[in-house]
């Protein structure tokens, strides 16, 4: 495998966008995701794309200011699955 073939790898760019984005909803809502890790799994491989991960994310980040979490959250699996359902239907 060639240095450039992981840059390439459509699989390592939605794992990066996934990780982005869900930490730029730590950042935005000033919280920390205790489960991010868990989380960003299950939409790298319930997802297709960056446009249904996007989806998934954003629906995360509502979910979060509708029901004013702050400080350490865990967001249910089962919800994460829910959403990544969706994106792809």
């Amino acid at each position: 495998m060639s240095p450039n073939a992981i840059e390439n790898d459509p699989a390592h760019d939605l794992q990066d966008q996934v990780l982005s984005q869900l930490r730029m909803i730590e950042v935005s809502h000033d919280l920390t995701i205790t489960n991010l890790t868990g989380i960003a799994k299950i939409i790298i491989a319930n997802v297709k794309n960056n446009s249904q991960a996007l989806q998934v994310c954003t629906a995360i980040s509502t979910w979060i200011a509708i029901n004013a979490m702050q400080g350490n959250v865990i967001v249910p699996e089962p919800l994460v699955r829910k959403y990544a359902r969706k994106a792809i239907s």
